[in-house]
């Protein structure tokens, strides 16, 4: 799977959300929201042992994540990152292939 999770994305997890090394963290896609609703991007802390065969898994600055085969599409060519001038809120899901 093609998906980037930038360092400074990871940094700014481990500073504003108290994410520690040696966590793990499911990404996954979720319906709903505001207004006549859609999709968002969310996060969760989960275990090693939810992680399925099959499950796309990376591992930045000592922090696991993982994804899905179910969600692997939503983030195929993708890149999480973190704009550092908007704080604790600078988190940003970008993909070309989707646009």
């Amino acid at each position: 799977m093609n998906f980037t999770i930038t360092p400074e994305a990871v940094q700014a997890y481990k500073k504003y959300a108290g994410f520690r090394e040696g966590d793990c963290y499911r990404l996954y896609v979720r319906t709903g929201g505001p207004g006549a609703g859609g999709l968002f991007y969310a996060i969760e802390k989960s275990s090693q042992n939810e992680m399925k065969a099959g499950d796309a898994v990376f591992e930045v600055g000592g922090i696991r994540f993982f994804i899905r085969a179910s969600d692997a599409w939503y983030f195929e060519g993708g890149t999480l990152s973190h704009n550092k001038y908007l704080g604790e809120y600078g988190f940003e899901f970008h993909n070309p292939l989707l646009e």
